[in-house]
């Protein structure tokens, strides 16, 4: 079983029986997404921005957990106070593996919504507790994704540094997964939009929109019946 919290935007931990994994902790509005002293193994950003990093460097010092991102990302962690033992270059085309977990990076990007700069924003593949999740971060590409056997997609939407709604429903189109995720949006509409397109036409992909603090429980019953539970 795979237990996803969402923190909001784009921020989720990944909880199975052997290991616990944070995506993009996040600051927004000047306020951290996740508490310095939530108890995890693993976390990740995708990009160098705060509202990926947000406060990794005090959550991976209190949790002695490993931080992952690619080089600009792993030198701002630094520059926070980040302690260097921790720090771990995720490079694009490589793959982490620790036991109970294994993360395929890919370059992917996302866009400055002011100067319209593009800078990397790496796409993970991850495997975990007998799922295959895809999290794209903050992309406004697809990449490879759309060609990877997926259970759940995570894809975030509202235009601009990401994904409009259209292309984010086309990489489900594409990839197929059991589950497709839309987060980050600025509107009730794009989920809403999200969730009807993908109902419509994703040929028995199931959108699931969830709120701040909800949880997305899945599993694989009796070996090969795919289950899921959100509350």
């Amino acid at each position: 079983m795979l237990k996803l919290t969402y923190f909001g935007h784009t921020t989720f931990v990944l909880e199975s029986k052997d290991i616990t994994l944070l995506l993009n902790p996040g600051i927004w509005n000047g306020e951290p997404v996740v508490p310095e002293d939530i108890d995890v193994r693993i976390i990740v950003a995708t990009n160098r921005d705060d509202d990926s990093v947000g406060n990794a460097a005090e959550i991976a010092a209190n949790a002695k957990a490993w931080f992952l991102g690619n080089e600009e990302t792993v030198e701002k962690v630094k520059s926070q106070g980040g302690k260097s033992w921790l720090l771990h270059t995720l490079k694009a085309e490589t793959t982490y593996e620790t036991p109970g977990l294994k993360i395929s990076a890919y370059s992917l990007q996302k866009k400055d919504s002011t100067s319209g700069e593009r800078y990397e924003n790496l796409g993970l593949y991850i495997e975990m507790g007998g799922m295959k999740i895809g999290y794209l971060g903050d992309s406004v590409v697809q990449g490879p994704f759309g060609e990877f056997e997926m259970d759940v997609l995570i894809a975030p939407i509202g235009g601009g540094e990401v994904f409009e709604v259209k292309d984010a429903v086309s990489l489900c189109l594409d990839a197929k997964p059991r589950i497709g995720i839309p987060v980050r949006w600025t509107s009730l509409d794009q989920p809403s939009n999200f969730a009807k397109y993908v109902s419509q036409f994703g040929q028995g992909v199931i959108p699931v929109v969830m709120e701040h603090d909800q949880v997305l429980e899945i599993h694989w019953a009796a070996g090969n019946e795919f289950r899921h539970a959100l509350s």
